[in-house]
């Protein structure tokens, strides 16, 4: 197997946001709004199975899409200080 620098690099470089960001991203262009239902319905089933990575994942998730939302439902020209 050949050793490639750039590739052992990229291993090295994970960031989790890029995925909650992917996966909050794909919920609102197939859900809409609804999403963040649908968020919210995951974090309290997490929360009532003890399901603690579970409900750690759907919490950055719910983040990242309550950003998104925020940021497509706001009007154009306005600034948020």
């Amino acid at each position: 197997m050949h050793y490639s620098p750039r590739l052992h690099q990229a291993a090295q470089d994970f960031d989790p946001d890029f995925y909650f960001d992917l996966v909050a991203e794909n919920l609102l262009s197939n859900l809409g709004t609804r999403a963040l239902g649908y968020a919210d319905e995951a974090l309290k089933k997490m929360k009532r199975l003890g399901d603690d990575e579970g409900f750690s994942l759907w919490l950055e998730i719910h983040a990242h899409l309550t950003t998104k939302a925020a940021d497509a439902l706001r009007p154009k020209g306005v600034t948020l200080h």
